[in-house]
C-alpha cells in the first residue's frame, strides 16, 4: 500500500500520487484489506484464503496495469515508482496465492488407496 502514497505520474514539474488525479489508487487499497483478510487462511493453505488473496491481487494488478497504460497517453510524462512499487506487489501477491494453490494441490489425502498415512 505504500506504492499507493508514492508518485504514479510525473509530467514535467507536476507529480501525481495513486489517489490523485485519474489514478485509481484508492481500489488498490481496498483489494489490499480484502486480500490481507485471506492472508491467515492462505499461510495455512486454505482454499478461501488462496481465492481471496488470487482474486484480489489480480485486481490491484488489473487496476495498476489500467492505470500504466491510461497515463502513457500523457505527453512528455513517465510512470513513477510507487506505480511500479504497487504492479510489484500484485505480481508478488499473485504468485503468493498460486504457489499456495499448487501446493493445496500437492497435498497427499489421507486415506486415499496408495496413500500411506503417517501416524500410528
Amino acid at each position: 500500500m505504500i506504492g499507493v502514497f508514492g508518485t504514479w505520474r510525473t509530467a514535467g514539474p507536476v507529480s501525481l500520487d495513486g489517489v490523485e488525479g485519474p489514478h485509481d489508487g484508492w481500489l488498490l487499497i481496498i483489494f489490499a484489506l480484502i486480500a490481507l483478510a485471506g492472508v491467515r487462511s492462505l499461510s495455512r493453505h486454505g482454499w478461501l484464503g488462496i481465492v481471496t488473496v488470487l482474486g484480489a491481487a489480480c485486481a490491484m494488478l488489473y487496476t495498476a496495469i489500467g492505470n500504466l497504460l491510461d497515463d502513457r497517453a500523457v505527453f512528455g510524462g513517465s510512470a513513477g515508482w510507487g506505480l511500479w512499487l504497487s504492479v510489484g506487489a500484485s505480481v508478488v501477491l499473485v504468485c503468493c496465492a498460486l504457489w499456495a494453490a499448487f501446493g493445496r494441490l500437492r497435498e497427499p489425502v489421507a486415506g486415499r488407496a496408495g496413500v500411506p498415512t503417517t501416524g500410528a
